[in-house]
């Protein structure tokens, strides 16, 4: 629970982090990669931040996942040495993903013979490469039943010198299109045997040494077997959020973060609360929720913020700074215009990138991020 003092110094919309929740997200999936002997590449995007990536370094995690060229310099300059950025290689920032491959050991993904020629024509370093596989989302990477399209990409980067053949990627981001936590489950599966059929062909092809690294939280939370997959790649299983908790991925209890927003306005008629909180700090995620869309959830009570999910104390919209939550009569009295009210954002990960920074929790400590740098505030 956040102390008061810390929330009494909140003046405008502030992030808040509970790092003792974070560690012991981290400590559940590292014990899971553990026990299904696979390694734990966590993806960065969720956090953005060197010094909560130090949660992982304390729990053995020595491989990242990023997904921009921008944060890998951010995370190889803390330190962090073996990073796969994972999204399509960028042609125009090759210059930095030679860089990048001088200091590191760093790894790009490719989902066509275009960018392998390209990278094996410019790349001055060693550098990895996967091939993306769609199994299902629909956003990169070739479909997994074009298993000739996925053999032609994998030669083009065993012939060049200059490029190491990893294995196959995919990201089964269709596992949040799911309804229960048996659907992700389905879902996750459906995923994972699909990356195997395409490595068995590849090896009925001649091919050798071929990793699979799949990645979503809710698939690598719920999915309890990950046998003949090497790595696993999820990220926003630090803080979770509601979106996860909607799928069944986490309990309420295990949200690392919420956003404390000002309360500046009271409508007694429609029992409202105006916040200043709005789509700029929440970004425009939503969830049906109870046949509504919603932007977020109140976490906690007056007396105790930033606790369990109230589930009939709804922010029902977000424009640019202004938030609107709706709360039964008998909550709504409880709040009073100038009180701080904290809620559960839909998707953390971009919450992070909107707000930009952290307040800890049980020690009041600011926690800048790669967007707080970049803005020039540290």
């Amino acid at each position: 629970m956040i102390k008061k003092m810390f929330l009494d110094a909140i003046k405008k919309p502030t992030l808040l982090v509970d790092l003792h929740k974070a560690s012991a997200n981290i400590a559940v999936m590292s014990a899971k990669a553990a026990q299904n002997r696979v390694v734990l590449r966590p993806h960065f995007k969720t956090h953005q931040s060197t010094r909560i990536a130090e949660l992982y370094r304390d729990a053995g995690v020595s491989a990242i996942t990023v997904s921009s060229v921008e944060m890998a310099q951010y995370f190889a300059a803390a330190g962090w040495h073996d990073i796969l950025i994972a999204f399509p290689l960028n042609w125009r920032e090759v210059d930095a993903v030679n860089d990048l491959a001088a200091r590191i050991d760093l790894s790009v993904l490719v989902d066509c013979p275009e960018s392998v020629d390209f990278l094996a024509a410019h790349a001055c370093h060693a550098v990895g490469v996967w091939i993306k596989v769609d199994t299902g989302l629909h956003r990169a990477g070739i479909w997994w039943q074009e298993m000739q399209a996925i053999k032609t990409v994998a030669e083009k980067v065993i012939q060049s010198p200059n490029l190491h053949w990893k294995g196959i990627l995919t990201h089964a981001g269709q596992t949040y299109r799911a309804s229960s936590p048996e659907g992700v489950k389905e879902r996750a599966f459906a995923s994972k045997q699909a990356m195997l059929a395409v490595k068995q062909y590849l090896l009925d092809q001649g091919l050798e040494n071929i990793l699979i690294s799949i990645g979503d939280t809710p698939g690598c939370r719920l999915l309890a077997d990950f046998a003949g997959v090497d790595e696993i790649r999820p990220g926003n299983f630090i803080f979770f959020d509601l979106e996860q908790w909607q799928l069944g991925a986490c309990r309420s209890e295990e949200i690392a973060v919420a956003v404390a927003c000002p309360i500046v306005s009271k409508n007694r008629i429609r029992s409202e609360l105006v916040i200043y909180g709005g789509a700029i700090h929440f970004a425009k995620e939503t969830l049906q929720y109870k046949g509504r869309t919603i932007y977020g959830l109140v976490a906690g009570t007056p007396d105790e913020p930033f606790s369990e999910i109230q589930p009939d104390c709804i922010l029902i919209n977000a424009t640019q700074e202004h938030g609107i939550i709706e709360l039964p009569p008998s909550i709504f009295s409880q709040y009073q215009i100038g009180d701080v009210i904290t809620i559960f954002p839909v998707h953390a990960c971009l919450t992070v990138q909107a707000i930009g920074e952290y307040t800890d929790i049980h020690s009041g400590i600011l926690i800048p991020t790669m967007v707080t740098k970049r803005n020039g505030c540290l």
